[in-house]
């Protein structure tokens, strides 16, 4: 049998949406996170139970069938999945835990069997596998034994709103291994809970949660969570659009969750609308009403040409990285490999961001969100690869590594796939041969035809083995239009104060990536290359008797 656990997030319920079949026991929000279960134990188990003039007072006042229980998670939780665990209910015929001993389950019902994905804020609702029938006239209380037997722990459990008592009403036991011997008890541990029965009505509006109605700079990829208020829904109707009433992005799309994850990321600056109609046995909730929520203004860079030459801070402003490998689709994690480094190992002005690869290790470093006009635009980096602390005239790197990888990806920041790669180089058969990036560095120049709009541009470098130790190097990165053309600089000649040799120097050009260095003995003839630096000054070899300087922007 497929186990459903659902989730509601949000604030803990108004007593006045409550429906006939809905009781809640527990009003404080104090949290602990040991009752019912303790998620970073490997194994454990719980014992807690409900007088019966309490079940009363919260207006379980007859024999009712429970067919759902739900806690409140008072943390952030995002699938904080616990397998095997089984849940117990039964008679508690004492008036506290007079013993911390383990509750044999066979005087009890196994209500459900399976994995809790715990997710929060919220109630976290289970439908239970086998309704339990529980009378409280009898005067007797209502007992859960809670059973964890997972097997493995995760570090940040979930924690559990709850109320204190002044009698001993809950028992916990954790531990590395399965064990029924006794435990700890507490008066503080037993966790608020919300007991549902079937309703005699249909349920009431549901209520906003993610985004809360009229919010304002909601992000583009938010996930929209809302609340039941009672009478037990199987199912929710949604509605979202840009329309009022919602309809022209989702129309009438019926759910067993409470929340929805939208099919396309949304437009900056925009206002949205939904619904949702909660859907019991007996009928869908009447006079729904309709929330609101505006997006986020565009953060785009629009400004062009755009340069970053890595200097300053790092990682500069809007610039994140992350760990993660070149997989489909890509997981990050937190890590931070990518540093700040002087270009291509020559101590000075002119930074670089840098990896060092040693051994089995990866890390991204992702651009701030642009917004590219047309397909002219290009993308420009310098790139090299040098030995661990060398220059390029030191000790040459480790070309022998076949499991190296260097990727440029292009996306749209929200989720990144291999699909998203848009140049790779390896030494394992790719067009692009890694060993081919020289350590005195090339122009990377990729077209952004086919990426007008929204981007984001991710950096990768990762190694499997332990076989080399190489510093790969970015620097200069551009974005612009591909005919954008630089003025030429004004080059004045001085005397250099500390060698007293002739010294070129500019104006430095605005957005400029470098400035190339082309001479001649005779300016009726080419001009060849010669250097390409950072800086607006060159000092000039004393040793040339005669040449003649040309110097353009890049």
């Amino acid at each position: 049998m497929q186990k459903t656990i659902m989730l509601i997030l949000g604030f803990a319920l108004s007593l006045s949406f409550l429906c006939a079949g809905d009781f809640i026991i527990g009003t404080d929000d104090d949290t602990q996170n040991k009752v019912p279960l303790y998620g970073y134990a490997n194994y454990g188990w719980t014992k807690f139970f409900y007088k019966a003039d309490e079940l009363q007072a919260a207006g379980f006042t007859t024999a009712q069938t429970i067919e759902r229980i739900a806690f409140y998670v008072g943390n952030d939780q995002t699938n904080y999945e616990t397998d095997n665990q089984m849940v117990y209910m039964g008679y508690f015929y004492d008036s506290q835990y007079s013993s911390t001993s383990y509750q044999n389950p066979a005087y009890h019902t196994l209500v459900y069997s399976g994995t809790v994905s715990w997710n929060g804020p919220g109630w976290q609702e289970i439908i239970l596998d086998t309704p339990y029938s529980f009378d409280p006239t009898y005067g007797w209380n209502l007992e859960i034994l809670w059973e964890n037997h997972d097997g493995s722990r995760i570090g940040g459990p979930p924690n559990f709103h709850t109320t204190g008592t002044s009698f001993y009403s809950a028992v916990y036991k954790n531990g590395t291994s399965w064990s029924t011997s006794n435990g700890s008890r507490s008066k503080d541990y037993r966790p608020n809970i919300w007991l549902m029965s079937s309703p005699d009505a249909p349920p009431p509006p549901a209520t906003a949660v993610l985004p809360l109605d009229a919010a304002i700079d909601v992000p583009l990829d938010t996930m929209l969570r809302w609340e039941h208020n009672g009478g037990m829904p199987n199912d929710y109707m949604l509605w979202v659009g840009t329309d009022n009433p919602p309809s022209n992005i989702v129309n009438a799309l019926s759910l067993s969750e409470t929340g929805y994850t939208l099919p396309q990321n949304l437009d900056y600056s925009t206002t949205y609308y939904w619904r949702v109609v909660p859907v019991n046995d007996i009928a869908p909730a009447m006079n729904c009403p309709i929330w609101s929520f505006t997006t986020m203004a565009d953060p785009s860079i629009v400004d062009y040409p755009h340069l970053e030459t890595f200097d300053g801070e790092f990682p500069p402003g809007g610039w994140t990285q992350w760990a993660g490998t070149l997989s489909d689709p890509i997981s990050f994690t937190n890590g931070t490999r990518w540093v700040q480094d002087d270009w291509l190992n020559y101590a000075g002005d002119d930074k670089a961001a840098k990896i060092n690869i040693w051994g089995s290790m990866s890390g991204y470093l992702i651009s701030p969100m642009f917004n590219i006009p047309d397909e002219n635009y290009v993308m420009k980096i310098d790139a090299a690869i040098l030995k661990y602390g060398q220059t390029p005239e030191g000790t040459p790197p480790n070309y022998s590594a076949t499991d190296d990888q260097f990727a440029i990806l292009i996306g749209d920041g929200y989720s990144w796939e291999v699909a998203d790669v848009v140049r790779e180089y390896n030494n394992s058969g790719s067009e692009y041969v890694l060993n081919n990036i020289p350590m005195a560095g090339e122009t990377i120049t990729i077209s952004l035809a086919e990426h007008t709009g929204h981007i984001r541009v991710a950096f990768f470098a990762g190694s499997i083995d332990s076989n080399d130790d190489n510093d790969y190097m970015l620097n200069n990165f551009w974005i612009g239009d591909a005919d954008y053309s630089y003025p030429t600089p004004t080059v004045q000649m001085l005397t250099d104060e500390s060698t007293g040799a002739p010294r070129l120097s500019w104006e430095p050009i605005p957005y400029a990536r470098k400035y190339n260095l082309y001479k001649t003995n005779d300016p009726s003839t080419d001009y060849i290359h010669f250097k390409s630096i950072s800086g607006s000054s060159y000092v000039v070899d004393p040793a040339e008797n005669k040449a003649f300087f040309k110097i353009t922007a890049e």
